[in-house]
């Protein structure tokens, strides 16, 4: 049984096609006499080293054992000897690489070229620019370069990937694009938003204005490397390192995880040991999983080090990040879902976490740009909510959802499962609908708040299987752009009369088809801006 709105997807493509389609109609693509540049010159040798290192691995991992036992000096020193020719050979497939690379920004949109046999041509026309985010790797960031990654509505991988320029010119570059996908100061055709390094010489004559603008001062360079962070706009969030770790130690999923895992690397040597022995080669044999704890460890606490948040013109603005760090932005009223948690031990200091679902991004890692509140306070989490989140359509929506996560399941009116075998989501689980949006509370030790605006509802399934019909529940499946809310084990009739209602939401309420006529969150500055009246009726019928 399913319900599919005829509303187009936020991140439907438009005619079909995604964005970064290499077949995209020419007269979308940036214009003829459009600058075109390259990244930094020493990118090579950024990324050269991957390759290096994947040979290594593979190599290494499938003849450890013969390795170490045919060990001598002189093998060595060949192995050393092709290890540099292999390295030399990387960056100079790189060099070529990086040749044939070029990208070019101009009031229509972004593209980027790329390929020396088969060539790949990916456009982001203005219109469909979501996000651009400032990312710093450890080998970039100590080289005082920037990856700059333009995120497009669409479904996949719809992204465009600009690696490596300097960090002070991938600042500019990103807030050129975002003018351009605002259509707010917009370039004169052919005027530079690039921050290139090198421009192709086909594109015109003359200098590149960043050439030559090298800041080679040490202190200079060292406040940049240790302070690369978000100063512009007011602050909504900021983690601290100690609550950070206080948090993680009062995260029982986090601490159970760890737990598990050096039981398993202590399980695993000793069956080792047991089985071959003392053998070098064993712990070798063992290294992926003997990195795989302390790699999670670091990647929690890397996620939330030196958060901060700040909302700006163009939404929302994250800063996170210790050896690599990011910076993303956040376009407020864009948000298709909300998810927040709150584990036991975080109930007292009244900490949650928040992330968040974004039509055309994709980032859903610990440290990803739908993160947008690692550890928060409850002060924190109203303002970040209040520039990002649309109205509930209660009276006051940061005490609603207070309520939703702090009080016991069975104080709360919704929907739940009535069926005896399910004992523990009879206790836990409830659906409530508000006039603003679809929550789903759940979990035992860690409790989640699913929150998704009804206005963004895609579509609706209801499951009907064999013993769901034996016990009398049905399931939905409430889909928004990326992402699925799972409502399970409800009465059948009153999930059958749950989904008729969001069916009409889904029919009616999508009318907000571009961003100027999206209902805003209460605290953004579109919303202050923006008049109430014919806007919103807009587009019906």
């Amino acid at each position: 049984m399913n319900s599919t709105p005829t509303e187009p997807a936020d991140s439907a493509p438009e005619h079909g096609r995604t964005p970064l389609d290499p077949a995209a109609p020419t007269a979308t693509e940036p214009r003829p006499e459009t600058p075109r540049h390259r990244t930094h010159p020493i990118t090579p040798l950024v990324t050269g080293w991957k390759i290096v290192v994947g040979v290594l691995a593979v190599l290494t991992a499938q003849n450890i054992a013969q390795l170490l036992n045919e060990f001598t000096l002189q093998r060595a020193l060949i192995g050393a000897a092709a290890l540099v020719v292999a390295a030399v050979i990387a960056i100079l497939f790189s060099a070529l690489s990086w040749w044939f690379t070029t990208y070019a920004v101009d009031e229509d949109g972004v593209s980027l070229h790329s390929g020396m046999i088969s060539r790949s041509r990916e456009y982001a026309p203005r219109a469909r620019i979501e996000s651009v985010s400032v990312e710093r790797p450890l080998l970039a960031r100590l080289l005082g370069l920037a990856k700059v990654r333009v995120e497009v509505a669409g479904s996949g991988e719809s992204y465009i990937d600009i690696e490596y320029v300097k960090s002070a010119a991938a600042e500019e570059l990103r807030r050129g694009i975002l003018g351009i996908a605002e259509c707010t100061d917009v370039p004169e055709p052919g005027a530079d938003v690039a921050g290139g390094e090198a421009d192709v010489p086909e594109a015109g004559p003359g200098p590149h204005p960043h050439e030559g603008t090298e800041d080679t001062g040490a202190p200079s360079q060292l406040r940049s490397f240790l302070s690369d962070g978000v100063t512009e706009g007011e602050l909504i969030a900021q983690v601290p390192t100690a609550r950070l770790i206080h948090s993680l130690l009062r995260d029982i999923g986090f601490l159970l995880a760890v737990l598990m895992g050096i039981l398993g690397v202590a399980a695993a040597v000793a069956l080792a040991i047991w089985q071959d022995g003392l053998n070098p080669a064993m712990f070798i044999a063992l290294l992926p999983t003997l990195v795989a704890l302390p790699k999670y460890v670091f990647g929690r606490i890397e996620s939330g080090w030196g958060f901060v948040s700040r909302i700006t013109e163009r939404g929302l603005r994250m800063r996170r990040g210790l050896a690599n760090t990011r910076t993303d932005n956040i376009v407020s009223g864009r948000i298709q879902r909300i998810e927040l948690r709150r584990p036991l031990l975080w109930r007292a200091p009244d900490w949650t976490a928040a992330t968040v679902t974004v039509a055309g991004i994709e980032d859903d890692s610990e440290d990803g740009a739908q993160n947008v509140l690692p550890v928060g306070t409850r002060e924190e989490l109203r303002a970040t909510l209040g520039h990002l989140a649309t109205p509930l359509g209660t009276d006051d929506d940061m005490a609603t959802i207070e309520h939703l996560l702090s009080a016991p399941a069975r104080e709360i009116e919704g929907l739940r499962t009535r069926v005896r075998m399910y004992w523990i989501a009879r206790r836990t689980d409830v659906a409530v609908l508000l006039p603003g949006a679809l929550v789903s509370r759940s979990g035992l030790l860690t409790r989640r708040l699913e929150i998704v605006p009804r206005e963004r509802i895609q579509q609706l399934s209801v499951d009907d299987g064999p013993l769901s019909r034996r016990i009398g529940v049905l399931d939905l499946q409430v889909g928004i752009a990326g992402e699925t809310m799972h409502v399970h084990n409800l009465p059948r009739a009153e999930l059958l009369g749950l989904h008729a209602v969001l069916a009409r939401d889904a029919s009616s309420l999508r009318r907000y088809r571009d961003r100027e006529h999206w209902p805003q969150p209460a605290l953004s500055l579109a919303a202050a801006a923006q008049e109430p009246g014919p806007a919103s009726a807009e587009g019906e019928g």
